[in-house]
């Protein structure tokens, strides 16, 4: 069996030493190093190889700029997210679940998302949660890749802004990325939007 080796990047050091107790649990998981800060880690990242990253949310939206560079390292990524962060939502399948854990699940739940990457891991080419968003939902988050805010995406497909709410947080139940500049990353990566496109938005 490989081994899968995993490094840290989590602010809260009692996150972090808690999910390092978890990764100690699971065979076949090396925990390389740790990070309290995003800026120590990039480096880190150039010179060792590296299977999984578990990042904080918060460390995640300020890192941006490398996973736009680096889209593929977002394959390699598993976001924490608060207890504050829970949305509510209709039960889905595993598949579309292992690369986000809440900070209030048990220990269990994260050891199963953890050994679903792993097998993954031995077995390349599954299918991609990418393929679980919508047309529509697709749409909508190229458009707020694009800045657009819910009342311009509205007014652009004829729905209400309600609407436009109700399928942006499905998008974000679906990926369990919440943040614009996350929602972009995610964008780039699956060919929804140009790194090009993204470039000239931000220079306007």
């Amino acid at each position: 069996m490989k081994i899968a080796a995993f490094i840290l990047v989590i602010d809260s050091y009692v996150v972090r030493k808690g999910m390092l107790a978890v990764l100690n649990r699971i065979h076949g998981v090396r925990v390389l190093k740790e990070f309290s800060a995003n800026e120590a880690f990039p480096g880190y990242l150039k010179n060792h190889q590296v299977d999984f990253m578990i990042i904080g949310q918060s460390e995640f939206d300020r890192s941006a700029e490398l996973f736009i560079a680096n889209p593929a390292l977002l394959e390699k990524t598993i976001l924490i997210m608060g207890s504050g962060e829970k949305t509510p939502a209709p039960p889905r399948p595993e598949k579309d679940m292992h690369t986000v854990i809440h900070l209030q699940e048990d220990r269990d739940s994260i050891i199963k998302k953890i050994q679903i990457l792993l097998n993954a891991l031995e077995q390349p080419g599954s299918e991609s949660p990418a393929t679980t968003l919508s047309p529509r939902e697709i749409t909508i988050v190229r458009m707020v890749s694009m800045g657009l805010t819910n009342r311009q995406i509205a007014d652009r497909l004829f729905l209400s802004a309600h609407t436009v709410m109700t399928h942006r947080k499905n998008i974000s139940s679906k990926l369990g990325i919440k943040s614009v500049s996350g929602l972009t990353i995610y964008a780039i990566v699956n060919n929804i939007i140009t790194m090009e496109e993204v470039s000239s938005l931000a220079a306007k």
